[in-house]
């Protein structure tokens, strides 16, 4: 799907000396003499292509003769204003030069461009936006005088990087996140990309980053879609089956709050992708960690009590083994020995149907090839630990196959003074060991691992569902 717009007759008109060729102006040069005349072509108008010059909508133009100086173009919802890039309107440091010469150029919609241009020795720097954006690199510009006036000339047509992709959720599927938070987005097949900047020898610099790592969203209205826009880059043309997950996340700690998801099936897709996510479905306080056969995991502990998935930062209720209640010294051990826990003996299916207890080999997915000691880097998970306030500590593990981030609060031993101290976790699974009892997960600062507790010990349950 082609995603092109045409910037053509970019024309600067200039007070200059009369017939000289090549000609030669050095600043400064009153701005009031320069004339943008910048037209769009609405050609091969598709999903997610801008049509209309917006208000806020900003070009950079960089001529390389002197690659200190650019000029930056603002539309203003009727004409374009114009500034140097020290934002004044005598542009002190401008050289322009005759034929031989480039300009390059870049595009960013309002609700992209975040950050000022900044000259560095090696290229024009935007300060890492992320986001959608077009240039054209290295146009031929030509300078010709007649009487007392010099016109500089160049055509330029800005495109897209070569297999820019948009997804974009409409505000009806999309809810405001609460205060401190964020959405991202997890797309298979896509892979975020950020934008750094134009080289002096005029190329578009960007990185790249993981495939299915969350991409950024940015609110704004393209044509008559408002709503929220997600880009990256496709990771090359052919048949895929795409899945969307839409994760809402603390902005600080980046721990994952809840997701909606949906996935595509069969989608021939050529050199860009532009999608419209509409009918996902609402998944709640469960996310996909992106791995294959792997469950959605809850973003936090069981509260039984009130049938709730609890703040990922708190502990939550404890429990023994195979009690579908909240802990009781009083109460007996468990009996049954079947692998894994039978429903009756499942405390997160007694809250929800749809909700298990994790076994131990989908523990040992979250800690296989990964640090099972902190100083250790991780292979497959990433965990820290992570202090989060008075008692907040907890192990923060991302997914490194798409980049989203679970928090296990530490509980610490429910015993008598220590129960919330944080100092370490203790989680059942529902699978029984041989020797103690049952097995769970256990991490502190320094290690994350699973181990066989007694059946009458007291831990968090974290659940899954499929």
């Amino acid at each position: 799907m082609k995603k092109t717009l045409l910037f053509s007759a970019v024309v600067l008109v200039l007070a200059a000396c009369s017939n000289l060729n090549p000609v030669k102006e050095e600043g400064p040069i009153d701005a009031s003499k320069i004339v943008f005349n910048i037209q769009v072509k609405n050609a091969d108008a598709t999903k997610g292509v801008k049509t209309a010059w917006e208000n806020g909508d900003v070009v950079y133009a960089f001529f390389q003769d002197n690659t200190s100086q650019y000029v930056k173009m603002t539309y203003n919802g009727t004409s374009w204003a114009y500034t140097d890039k020290d934002g004044g309107t005598t542009f002190s440091h401008l050289t322009l030069t005759a034929s031989g010469k480039k300009v390059s150029a870049v595009y960013m919609p309002a609700f992209v461009c975040s950050a000022a241009p900044a000259y560095e020795t090696d290229k024009w720097t935007f300060g890492f936006v992320n986001g959608y954006f077009q240039t054209a690199e290295s146009v031929d510009y030509t300078v010709t005088s007649t009487s007392d006036v010099m016109t500089l000339s160049a055509t330029l047509s800005l495109a897209a990087p070569a297999g820019i992709s948009q997804v974009f959720i409409p505000n009806t599927e999309y809810s405001t996140p609460a205060s401190g938070n964020e959405h991202v987005l997890t797309a298979t097949h896509i892979i975020p990309f950020t934008f750094s900047g134009i080289a002096p020898g005029g190329a578009a610099a960007y990185g790249t980053g993981y495939n299915g790592f969350p991409l950024t969203a940015y609110s704004g209205t393209i044509g008559s879609d408002t709503g929220y826009y997600f880009w990256g880059i496709l990771e090359s043309a052919g048949e895929y089956d795409f899945t969307f997950q839409l994760v809402e996340r603390n902005a600080d700690k980046k721990y994952a709050i809840s997701s909606k998801s949906k996935s595509v099936t069969g989608k021939t897709v050529g050199s860009s992708f532009a999608a419209k996510l509409t009918g996902l479905t609402n998944n709640g306080n469960f996310v996909s960690l992106g791995y294959a056969g792997g469950p959605l995991w809850a973003t936090g502990n069981l509260d039984k009590t009130n049938s709730t998935i609890v703040d990922p930062l708190e502990a939550g209720e404890y429990f023994r083994y195979g009690k579908t209640t909240p802990y009781s010294a009083s109460e007996s051990n468990y009996t049954g020995t079947e692998d894994p826990l039978s429903t009756s003996a499942d405390v997160a299916y007694a809250v929800n149907n749809a909700w298990r207890i994790p076994t131990k080999a989908q523990f040992d997915a979250l800690i296989d090839a990964s640090n099972t000691n902190a100083k250790e880097h991780s292979k497959v998970w990433k965990t820290g630990w992570t202090n989060i306030g008075t008692a907040k500590g907890g192990r923060l593990i991302t997914s490194k196959v798409n980049g989203i981030s679970l928090f296990f609060a530490a509980g610490d031993y429910s015993y008598g003074s220590f129960i919330g101290a944080g100092d370490l976790g203790k989680y059942w699974s529902s699978t029984p060991s041989a020797s103690l009892g049952a097995y769970g997960l256990y991490f502190d600062s320094d290690y994350i691992y699973a181990y066989d507790y007694y059946l009458n010990d007291e831990c968090s349950v974290r659940p899954v569902k499929n």
